[in-house]
């Protein structure tokens, strides 16, 4: 049995593994997917030490930092977890492999892209329609997309497809962009970005392939948008359904205290999946970091 299982392989979880490698916890990390949502990440500006660098780089420098202690944990990448389930003295949690026992559990699971719920949308999933600017915006060189939301996630993928795509058209159901204002500056510079506020996405279409939206506008009427990929970035919803014994809000977002402490005694959150209000690399690296410490503290006697 170990004494914890880090559940996600994202900035949360990642930073964690560091600090209980360096206190020799003995300790799994089911990582999943490595690096999380941070890999697909376009330029970013706003962590300390690295005035500009894309998602992959930044995860590469985590796997490198983390590399320095794989001698003192075991990590499982690719593995997902499917649920998770109360022992008498700690958690079992199974995977699409296996099933693995811990006393505590850190769960750094993240959030996943919420699906806009319209005509078209499962239908032309990978055929122009895609959640991730970064995976996809290569495909679409040339052609005219549309990236529907109006915050952060939408403009970064905005500037990213802007170098690729002969248009960007970023649909809102807001009347104007929010977040962050050097990114707003940039989306309404006037290059190939366009921005449609008070608009809603009511239907995808096309045959084999995207090739147009409906649009709702704000006086009633519809507009047909030509387009020849759909970005869709909305905001996220966490990834907590796989446990089912904490506390959450009504959006499933894990509840923590201070400490990162759920309402199971023995299992701290940490990172995009609990109801921390910023969703930031460097917030989870520094929610994962502060979640492994009360961890080692919890070993040592000391916990809150």
């Amino acid at each position: 049995m170990y004494q914890t299982i880090v559940i996600g392989g994202g900035p949360a979880g990642l930073a964690a593994a560091v600090y209980l490698a360096r206190q020799k916890i003995n300790f799994l990390l089911l990582a999943g997917n490595f690096g999380g949502k941070a890999l697909w990440s376009a330029d970013i500006e706003n962590y300390l030490g690295f005035h500009l660098i894309d998602g992959a780089d930044l995860v590469k420098s985590f796997r490198q930092h983390l590399d320095d202690y794989r001698g003192q944990f075991d990590l499982k990448e690719d593995e997902y977890v499917l649920g998770v389930q109360k022992l008498d003295h700690g958690f079992r949690v199974a995977t699409t492999i296996g099933g693995y026992e811990a006393e505590t559990l850190l769960v750094a699971t993240g959030a996943e892209s919420r699906r806009l719920e319209v005509p078209g949308e499962k239908d032309f999933y990978a055929k122009g329609v895609t959640y991730c600017a970064t995976c996809d915006a290569p495909l679409f060189a040339g052609k005219d997309v549309c990236v529907v939301g109006g915050g952060n996630s939408a403009m970064d993928a905005a500037l990213f497809l802007e170098k690729y795509a002969a248009s960007v058209t970023l649909i809102s159901v807001n009347a104007e962009l929010a977040g962050d204002d050097m990114m707003k500056r940039k989306c309404l510079a006037g290059g190939k970005i366009k921005f449609m506020g008070s608009s809603k996405v009511a239907k995808i279409n096309g045959g084999q392939f995207v090739s147009s939206l409906d649009v709702s506008l704000a006086d009633g009427a519809e507009q047909n948008v030509p387009t020849q990929g759909v970005f869709i970035e909305i905001g996220l919803m966490p990834v907590s359904g796989f446990v089912d014994f904490v506390a959450k809000d009504k959006w499933g977002q894990i509840i923590v205290d201070k400490y990162n402490q759920t309402s199971a005694p023995g299992v701290w959150a940490a990172g995009d999946v609990s109801d921390i209000t910023a969703k930031q690399i460097a917030v989870s690296v520094g929610e994962g970091s502060k979640a492994a410490l009360q961890i080692i503290k919890y070993f040592q006697g000391q916990a809150a």
